[in-house]
């Protein structure tokens, strides 16, 4: 029992130290084009999915949209958890250096990890969508069902001075206007959302588009707290070290216990 007790005694973490970089460095606008494009394949993602999420039972669709949203955030979190390790296993190459004496460069330092730097990271990659969104908000509207097109039959009595006035409203084109242009990306970026909502519901999809800007935030921010996830990433990484070489010591040690100790001899054959 009591061996079993010590085995299942969790591991002390091992935590190297690491020096801290800038908010911002070189790698920043890297980082950030990634994140841009992987919003954007997020969002043709969407575009493909969405009609076959947007069907009639609500309770189902919801749920599909919502589980669709987790798979989206999660992703975001995850390539934030990479990037944060990266940045902590730079800082720990760097202070190894400064303990040695030897050069660091500001590009170099400026890597390292900084608590902050995802979140900036996505804050800049999701600007694009964001100022989108921010226009939108600001000038969205509620919207009415739009005319339909006419029956091609009918295009004959537009020629006549009774009918012909009458029917050119159908006729003359719709203007397409900004608003009518940053909807239609903001919307794409946040098809679960309008499904969940349904387009039949103008009233909440005005409420959408006014806190889109928020919700474009949201993989943002998955991406942000995954960056800051990486110091805990490389501490299990030495800590999962640190097990390793004890677990080869021990084994080292028992290997030459039983080396040293002297073979019993069996009972010498009687003459």
């Amino acid at each position: 029992m009591q061996k079993q007790r010590k085995s299942s005694k969790p591991a002390k973490p091992v935590r190297v130290p690491y020096l801290t970089g800038s908010v911002y460095d070189s790698e920043t606008p890297k980082s950030a084009l990634l994140m841009f494009a992987g919003l954007c394949g997020v969002g043709l993602g969407f575009l493909l999915l969405g009609i076959t999420l947007s069907f009639d039972n609500v309770p189902l669709r919801i749920a599909l949209n919502i589980l669709l949203l987790g798979m989206e955030y999660l992703l975001f979190y995850y390539s934030g958890i990479s990037r944060g390790a990266i940045a902590v296993n730079q800082g720990e190459i760097m202070y190894r250096r400064q303990e040695t004496e030897r050069e660091i460069s500001p590009s170099e330092r400026s890597r390292c990890y900084h608590p902050l730097k995802g979140y900036l990271i996505g804050l800049i990659g999701t600007a694009p969508l964001l100022l989108c969104a921010i226009v939108l908000a600001l000038t969205a509207h509620r919207q009415a069902y739009a005319i339909g097109p006419l029956p091609s039959w009918m295009n004959a009595f537009g020629t006549r001075d009774d009918i012909g006035p009458a029917l050119a409203v159908y006729a003359s084109p719709q203007p397409y206007t900004l608003t009518d242009f940053v909807r239609l990306v903001v919307r794409l970026a946040l098809m679960p959302f309008v499904n969940m909502v349904g387009s039949e519901n103008a009233d909440l999809l005005l409420v959408l588009e006014r806190v889109s800007p928020l919700l474009l935030l949201l993989p943002a921010a998955a991406y942000g707290f995954g960056y800051t996830r990486g110091t805990a990433v490389r501490t299990q990484v030495h800590t999962d070290i640190a097990q390793n070489k004890k677990k080869r010591a021990k084994k080292a040690r028992r290997e030459q216990r039983r080396r040293q100790t002297p073979q019993r001899r069996g009972p010498e054959a009687l003459n």
